[in-house]
């Protein structure tokens, strides 16, 4: 970790499929990152800051489970042609 970097928790690249709820409807897009209190995802379409949504983040590599989450976005990047960066704060994980 960076002697700038203010996060508390260790991320870990993965890349990954991952799929949110929100209004009753679904989001396909892919996990970008995981730490144990957030989650980098790349979504089609820009979230507000401060939405809060429901997500899966398929097991990297065929592990054993997936990953199941409430999470609030914090911060949108442009990713360019892939979409939106969100940078995630997970609530609640089950």
């Amino acid at each position: 970790m960076h002697d700038d970097d203010k996060r508390s928790d260790r991320r870990v690249p993965v890349r990954t499929s991952a799929t949110i709820e929100l209004d009753g409807r679904r989001v396909s897009g892919a996990c970008s990152d995981l730490s144990a209190h957030g989650v980098l995802l790349i979504l089609p379409e820009r979230l507000n800051v401060g939405t809060h949504f429901d997500v899966v983040v398929k097991a990297a590599g065929g592990g054993i489970a997936d990953l199941r989450a409430t999470g609030m976005v914090v911060r949108v990047d442009d990713a360019g042609g892939e979409g939106y960066e969100h940078g995630c704060k997970l609530i609640d994980v089950s």
